[in-house]
């Protein structure tokens, strides 16, 4: 019976396929496990959560500075509520054919070699209501005068806004 495989040829053939089984299963990997993008979906929700806080924060500094120039007390407390997070508006290519419609996004490479897509516009929530409370808050005339000046500013329909006094 003659010998196939002499000594080299056979961990050649070995080797050969140790390495075809790890290519088959780096392969069925690839196709079984999702690959993680640079910029998830949970790090995108993330990131807006935390810029519609921010949002929303520096809309309450914006009306606590007003009511503390309104009423000359520093000891001021504001809450808004908004309806949303930031909303964001991609570049995006739209074929309508009959009733479907497809719809496809432009993407760009940037430095490092990632392709991101081309932000348009930012929507930032809207407001849903103002709660104010401060000295002389009851009182008539401070809180037209707060009432309005947040109506004005921030587009604001004025029985969303709710002025109280402190004790």
């Amino acid at each position: 019976m003659p010998k196939i495989f002499a000594g080299a040829d056979r961990k050649k053939i070995i080797l050969l396929l140790v390495i075809g089984a790890v290519g088959v299963i780096l392969v069925v990997l690839g196709y079984a496990l999702p690959w993680r993008n640079s910029y998830s979906e949970e790090e995108g929700k993330l990131q807006n959560s935390l810029q519609t806080m921010e949002y929303i924060e520096d809309i309450e500094n914006k009306i606590r500075n007003m009511t503390e120039m309104i009423t000359g007390s520093s000891d001021v407390s504001v809450i808004v509520s908004a309806e949303s997070g930031t909303e964001y508006v991609y570049v995006s290519n739209e074929d309508f054919n009959g009733e479907d419609v497809s719809k496809e996004y432009i993407t760009v490479k940037n430095e490092s070699g990632v392709y991101e897509l081309v932000l348009t516009k930012e929507v930032y929530p809207e407001i849903t209501g103002v709660s104010i409370v401060c000295p002389e808050g009851d009182d008539y005339l401070v809180k037209r005068k707060i009432i309005n000046s947040v109506s004005t500013a921030f587009g604001l329909s004025k029985n969303r806004i709710c002025v109280v006094g402190t004790k």
